[in-house]
Parts: structure tokens; C-alpha cells; sequence
């Protein structure tokens, strides 16, 4: 049997490349990387389709096993990837499909519990039609499903939950991370599925390729259905890891860009109903992940460092953000950014510029915010003092046009972190201030827009400013209260009041 495998250098597309090469099946496993470390890989554009037709035709599988996906759930609700996020997930299965159809090869299509709404607490069927995706990429996978139902029919889709395995990032080992760097994390225990071991389910898939048995599948390791915190619970007791876990509700842990389903019960007796063998437990299925990635615990000093400390504000999304400080009379140490820490409260941005001004005393400097593109910004001050806003534009947001200020000062060295969907500034209270922030999408020159620093539907308190509201953001007949004129920049003092202002639809 020869079998092509896309999306190999994935959790997923790696595990059934190896089982392959077991089953002494001809394989072939493409990726986007120029280079990758299997005897059979090749580089392949999938949505480049006339010269995927002919490469394809030239190998002439049996089987594709489409692994290959956009799988960043987040990202894929930045209006900027959405149609990046419909090109991976179904133009380019589109395109493996009709190619298959061609050739007369059968297909092997990786789907996800995200395409079910994800309420009530039923294990979700193969057959089940109430399919009503809760974001973008369980909508783009759901694409993929219907144009592989209409091309072809010697097909299987196979949903899946959970996903971990050797090659690549997931949960798991994230968790195992972050359990060695923390005295105790916070989990979710209201979002309710079982996870699935690539390893296992790379077994399956491959019976299922020597079967004629088509349709729609489900797949997760078997056992009780649990909770993220129930699966980290059991992981860090076969780890030896004694980090303190703590369950939260999805609420309580906070916002993320998409949303999550809290019903990821997948019923999977169809497998068994066709003469499939059930997935091992996932209990066993964590324990042989562990002896495979040879996990052992780091040794720590006694005197181990402590992380930074991330703290939520009384408006959603906003973080203040604290070091913890190692000095002597030498000088100081201290961390200013940690992954792990992030992400343990649900902060996985990723940051793209770092930028760095000096002001005066007097200046305000906002409130700003880009359209398009937006910024997220973990923001800090090096030498100096500011007030630091955030104002809360996103339209649906139960907050929104309410304020949260900070001081930031060289002295107490706090870091403030405002996500996309706010308007952002700051007032320099000291005789100078350096002020740096890191930036999760670039400066974007036309994208720029502001509010009025000043709205008096807002109200921000800003320290030591006295003046009375002109009926616009001009600023000539402010001062501090020591007498130093209040400084804006010219468009600064021209933008518009919350009515009149941008909003953030999503």
C-alpha cells in the first residue's frame, strides 16, 4: 500500500508516517518546511493546485491521510487569518479531495469536536447533524467535512478532541512546563471531553485505510470523560509533580479570542460498530506519553527564583503584571517576561515589536488604538513615573467605555497588559520618563486612531490635572497642579469623544 501523509511534520501527520514505515507501507510524508528529518518528505504547496495534481498523480497513493491544518484557534479569529484560516482548512481539502477523486485514491479527512456547538453534556454522535461551529476554525473544518461529503465517497472523516503527541506543542507538555516553574496553576474544569494520543490514533487511521468502511468517524482515547483540570490532575501525579492545581470555571480563568466548548463528549462506539478497536484508555494512553518523551523532573535549588506574578483587573482582559524583584547592594534582578507564566492565566500573545519613547513631565501621550490591526501592548516604565489608561472599545463587551488606570514607575516596576479591543495612553508624571512596550501586531502607518483623552462620558481621573472640559480634546487650558502645561500632540487633541469614536465589533 502507498500512502501519501500531509501535514507531517504535525503531532499527528508525524505519528502516522511512523506507523507506516512499521506496517511496512510505502509512505510519503509532505510539509511546508524547505527540509525535515524523514526519508520520504517532501516540500509541497497544497494550494499551489496544478503542480499538487501532478506530483500527486505522479506518486499515485492508495490513501492520502490529510493531517495538514490551521490549528491555532485563537489566532484564527484575527480578522487578518480568516482567510488564510478558510484556505488551509478547506480550499486545500478541496484540493486533495478532487485529486483523489481523480486518481480513485481514498481519503482519510482530520476533523475536530469544534464543528458541535459544544453545549449540554451528551457525547456528541458520528451521525449527529446539529453542527453549529462556536468559531472560526471549528466553521473552516466544518467546510472541510461538507466538500469532502460532496466530492467523494470513498472517504472517512474522523473527528477528534484534545490532540497530543511527541512532535509538536499541546497542552500536555505545556502543562508539564509550566508545573515545574509554578507552585500552582490554575485549570478549567467545566469544559468537559478525552483526550486523543496521536500515537494511538495513528493506528486506526491506518486500519481504516485497509477497509472499505466510509463515513464519519469519532476517535478519542476511551475512559471517563473528565475536565482540563482532571486530565492535568492525573498528569501531574504520574509526572511526580507536586504543583498545586487549582480548578476555575472558563469565566474565571478569562477571556480568550475564541470560544471554547464546554461539551467535547465525543460518542466513538461507531468504531467498535464497524469492527474498529477502540483507542486505549487515556490514562494509559498519558502514562506511556510520559515514558515516551522520557519526561523527568528538573532539579531546582532551594533558592529558585520566583516567576512574575499576573494579576486580573476589574475589567476583563486587562492584567497587572508584577515582578518579583532579587537585589543587593550590587543592584537588582528580575524577570519582566515569562511565557509560562502567560499562559498558566491564559495569556498566549505573541509579541512582534518592542517599542521605547521619552517624555516629559506634562505630556499625555493617547489614547490610542489601531483598527485593522489591532495591538495587544504589555506596557512598563524604566526611569520615571506615568498614569497608565485603559478604555474598554469593544461594542459587545458588558464594560465597555468604562476606564482602569495604573501608576507605573521605575520604583514600583509594574507592568500593565491591555489586549486588542482598548483605547491605550498615558500621562508623564515625573520630570522625564522612559516608557517601553512590547506589541503583539506591528505599527500599521494610516491604521492609527484615538479617542478623546478627555470625555466626559468616560470621565477618566487623570492625577494632578486641572482644567475645564472645552467641549473637545484641545488641551491649552490644562496644567498639572504645580503649573506645567499639559502637552498632546496635535492630533492627539483632535480626536473624538466614545460616541463618536471606533468600536471593536468582535
Amino acid at each position: 500500500m502507498k500512502i501519501l501523509v500531509t501535514g507531517v511534520t504535525g503531532q499527528l501527520g508525524y505519528d502516522v508516517y511512523k506507523e507506516c514505515l512499521k506496517r511496512g507501507y510505502e509512505v510519503i510524508g509532505c510539509g511546508r518546511k524547505d527540509e525535515y528529518s524523514l526519508d520520504s518528505y517532501l516540500k509541497l504547496n497544497l494550494l499551489d493546485l496544478p503542480n499538487l495534481e501532478k506530483i500527486v498523480k505522479d506518486i499515485n497513493p492508495d490513501v492520502i491521510v490529510h493531517c495538514a491544518a490551521w490549528t491555532k484557534v485563537d489566532d484564527a479569529e484575527k480578522s487578518e487569518n480568516k482567510d488564510e484560516v478558510f484556505k488551509s482548512n478547506y480550499q486545500i481539502t478541496k484540493n486533495i479531495a478532487n485529486i483523489c477523486k481523480d486518481i480513485d485514491a481514498k481519503m482519510i479527512y482530520i476533523s475536530t469536536d469544534y464543528v458541535f456547538n459544544g453545549l449540554g453534556s451528551i457525547p456528541w454522535q458520528a451521525n449527529d447533524e446539529n453542527l453549529n461551529p462556536l468559531n472560526n476554525y471549528g466553521l473552516s473544518k466544518l467546510a472541510g467535512e461538507e466538500i469532502v461529503k460532496k466530492t467523494l465517497n470513498k472517504y472517512y472523516i474522523v473527528r477528534i478532541s484534545w490532540v497530543f503527541g511527541i512532535n509538536g506543542k499541546n497542552f500536555l507538555k505545556t502543562m508539564l512546563n509550566v508545573g515545574q516553574s509554578h507552585d500552582e496553576v490554575k485549570v478549567v474544569n467545566d469544559q468537559i471531553g478525552r483526550p486523543t494520543y496521536t500515537k494511538d490514533l495513528a493506528k486506526i487511521l491506518l486500519d481504516m485505510a485497509c477497509e472499505e468502511k466510509y463515513g464519519i468517524y469519532h476517535a478519542s482515547n476511551e475512559g471517563d470523560y473528565i475536565s482540563w483540570y482532571d486530565l492535568t490532575k492525573y498528569l501531574y501525579q504520574e509526572a511526580g509533580l507536586k504543583t498545586k492545581i487549582t480548578p476555575v470555571s472558563t469565566i474565571e480563568y478569562g477571556k480568550t479570542l475564541a470560544k471554547r466548548p464546554f461539551n467535547s463528549r465525543l460518542d466513538t462506539s461507531k468504531l467498535k460498530e464497524n469492527d474498529f478497536e477502540l483507542l486505549p484508555d487515556w490514562q494509559d494512553a498519558v502514562k506511556r506519553y510520559l515514558k515516551e518523551i522520557d519526561f523527568k523532573i528538573e532539579k531546582e535549588s532551594e533558592n529558585k527564583m520566583s516567576q512574575i506574578n499576573v494579576n486580573k483587573c476589574p475589567i476583563e482582559g486587562l492584567y497587572e503584571i508584577t515582578p518579583t524583584v532579587h537585589g543587593d547592594d550590587r543592584g537588582y534582578f528580575m524577570e519582566t517576561y515569562n511565557a509560562n507564566d502567560m499562559a498558566s492565566h491564559g495569556l498566549d500573545m505573541k509579541f512582534v515589536q518592542d517599542n521605547q519613547s521619552s517624555s516629559k513631565k506634562g505630556v499625555l501621550r493617547g489614547l490610542h488604538f489601531q483598527k485593522e490591526y489591532p495591538q495587544g501592548k504589555l506596557v512598563r516604565v524604566i526611569n520615571g513615573k506615568v498614569f497608565d489608561v485603559a478604555v474598554d472599545l469593544r461594542a459587545n463587551s458588558s464594560t465597555y467605555g468604562k476606564w482602569y488606570g495604573v501608576i507605573l514607575s521605575a520604583e514600583n516596576k509594574k507592568q500593565f497588559y491591555i489586549p486588542e479591543g482598548f483605547a491605550h495612553g498615558f500621562l508623564v508624571l515625573s520630570d522625564t520618563a522612559e516608557f517601553c512596550y512590547k506589541c503583539t501586531d506591528f505599527y500599521h502607518p494610516g491604521d492609527e486612531s484615538g479617542l478623546a483623552w478627555n470625555d466626559p462620558t468616560i470621565n477618566i481621573a487623570w492625577p494632578e490635572v486641572v482644567g475645564n472640559y472645552p467641549g473637545n480634546a484641545d488641551a491649552k487650558n490644562y496644567t498639572l497642579e504645580d503649573g506645567t502645561p499639559l502637552s498632546l500632540s496635535e492630533k492627539d487633541q483632535k480626536w473624538l469623544t466614545l460616541e463618536r469614536t471606533f468600536k471593536f465589533k468582535r
